[in-house]
């Protein structure tokens, strides 16, 4: 028997396969995207159903349903702020399956303020699909405060005659707790903050009169406002909103950072293949160019729109930044 031949046979052959399996895996990975998705793909929302995440998420699911020929269904798992629901994500395999409907407040100001840590991280843990909507947040009060502008928001605040007023906020860092007490920092106001797990229940808890205003989306509230049950006293962005053509905004009264703009879109877990997300970023750019989607994600403060990519990981970072700065403005007292 030949040793020295056998020895170099086997090192030939080690060095063969090591050569051949990065070739090996990559053909695996194209096969794999080549017939994705095989089976039903599962968004996870984090925030409770009925909410503008959750309105919207469903708008896309539907549409997406048509173009990739599978079902895609959601899922809602609320609570700590979307933390549950994002880190049921981050921990999923990443194999086009699962994915994320995240927005500002779960990626972004939860991560910031949060009194305990979130367990994940927006950007390392997550692909970006694409941002898909950008919403402007509206400031209401309840009919039976009694008051029709933002002044006479503020002179109520004001009154130490009368307990403090009641604001619900559906998660730390979201535009419904950051927004109002920025307010109450800006404008020296003793408030009640009121927490809940997500938009749905605190604006039905604003419509019951439990709390006497709060900031909700027009897309939520749109309703209601046309009945009465709310009255809009500011618009918490930059631009007028046209349903509300007289209702000024954060930016008319001198605020305007952090950007308060809240974008909902479409997120995989680190480590998707390439290939999958390409498809999947491709459909998503249609899906929201549809009339399906529009008709529910575009209005009523609502703008649709398609950052795909780098585009919305740059997004995600930049205003993780500014929340940041905010933050620590507001731990030096400035």
């Amino acid at each position: 028997m030949n040793l020295s031949r056998i020895y170099r046979r086997s090192t030939l052959l080690a060095i063969f396969s090591a050569l051949c399996l990065p070739v090996a895996l990559a053909l695996s990975s194209a096969a794999q995207a080549g017939t994705w998705p095989e089976r039903e793909i599962h968004i996870v929302v984090p925030w409770p159903a009925g909410g503008e995440s959750d309105i919207f998420a469903r708008a896309l699911a539907q549409d997406l349903n048509v173009r990739l020929k599978q079902p895609v269904i959601i899922e809602n798992k609320a609570g700590a702020g979307g933390a549950i629901g994002i880190r049921h994500v981050a921990n999923a395999k990443p194999d086009g399956y699962t994915f994320l409907f995240g927005n500002t407040t779960s990626m972004v100001g939860n991560v910031v303020l949060a009194t305990e840590p979130v367990k994940f991280d927006p950007v390392k843990d997550f692909t970006p699909i694409a941002i898909v909507v950008d919403t402007s947040y509206v400031l209401w009060a309840h009919p039976s405060l009694g008051v029709k502008t933002f002044d006479e928001l503020l002179a109520r605040a004001r009154d130490k005659s009368k307990p403090p007023l009641a604001f619900g906020t559906t998660a730390s860092g979201a535009v419904s707790e950051l927004s109002v007490e920025q307010l109450g920092r800006v404008y020296k106001l003793d408030l009640l903050k009121v927490p809940y797990k997500g938009t749905a229940p605190q604006v039905g808890d604003l419509l019951a009169g439990h709390t006497q205003f709060g900031t909700a989306t027009l897309a939520v509230t749109i309703g209601a406002y046309k009945e009465g049950r709310l009255v809009p006293l500011l618009v918490i962005g930059n631009e007028r909103l046209p349903e509300l053509p007289n209702i000024p905004t954060r930016k008319e009264i001198g605020i305007t950072d952090p950007d308060l703009t809240v974008w909902n879109g479409l997120f995989a877990p680190a480590g998707t293949p390439k290939e999958i997300v390409d498809t999947l970023t491709r459909a998503v750019g249609e899906a929201v160019k549809s009339k399906v989607f529009r008709d529910i994600a575009d209005g009523n403060g609502n703008l649709a729109i398609f950052q795909p990519g780098a585009q919305a990981a740059a997004r995600v970072e930049r205003d993780l930044e500014s929340r940041r700065r905010y933050k620590e403005q507001v731990e030096s007292g400035k």
